[in-house]
């Protein structure tokens, strides 16, 4: 190659300027989810016991569940957390959309609207769902409310995505969606591969990529 080229081509990489980045690390999501964590558990607090606040406990719970639900997102899609992790299934609760009335669609406005007419509040049943399952219905949030003073089920959240709310709802004691945390915050990958593969499954090529965490 003439010297001239290689000016021409120094020069063309010097205007194409610079791209700097760093990889993902679980702390920064982690440290969001905690603070979450913190929240939810303080506003649902406020919200059971009724207590007076400068704030609207209920509308930091939105936002909380929120922000939360991004986090446990992002910690699955960068692969943050091991992929035992990502593929066991946790335990979580539902309650059952009645079967006897007609399905009356909440307003728009509102986070937990014909809430008895439309679920069966008498009874909750155990559910196995994988972090991403959850994450994702939480993330999609339509129905946020808060069940107190039931005589079949604990005080606790009421959750369910837009789409799943037509069929089911979560729900969680506070000690229940702590633990749900808990399982992202405590899982530790401790040894991560990433690298190419084609469609042979032979290591080389650079059109398919793998990742492994453990």
């Amino acid at each position: 190659m003439q010297q001239e080229d290689i000016e021409k081509q120094l020069e063309q990489m010097r205007k194409m300027g610079c791209v700097r980045s760093s990889s993902w690390q679980d702390y920064v999501w982690k440290n969001e989810l905690a603070e979450q964590q913190r929240r939810i558990d303080l506003h649902l607090g406020e919200a059971l016991r009724e207590a007076e606040t400068e704030h609207n406990p209920y509308h930091m719970l939105e936002r909380a569940i929120g922000v939360a639900a991004v986090c446990m997102r992002r910690l699955i899609e960068c692969r943050l957390v091991t992929d035992h992790f990502r593929d066991t299934a946790l335990q979580i609760h539902k309650v059952v959309a009645r079967a006897d009335e007609d399905w009356r669609e909440p307003f728009v406005s509102e986070t937990a609207s014909n809430i008895f007419k439309n679920y069966d509040l008498t009874a909750r049943y155990p559910e196995m769902g994988t972090p991403k399952f959850i994450s994702d219905k939480m993330l999609h949030a339509r129905v946020i409310g808060v069940l107190s003073g039931n005589g079949f089920m604990p005080d606790g959240l009421l959750i369910a995505s837009d789409i799943q709310s037509r069929t089911q709802l979560f729900h969680f004691t506070q000690s229940e969606i702590a633990s749900i945390f808990d399982a992202f915050l405590n899982d530790q990958v401790r040894f991560s591969t990433d690298g190419n593969v084609d469609n042979d499954s032979e290591f080389k090529g650079t059109r398919k990529v793998f990742a492994t965490r453990s």
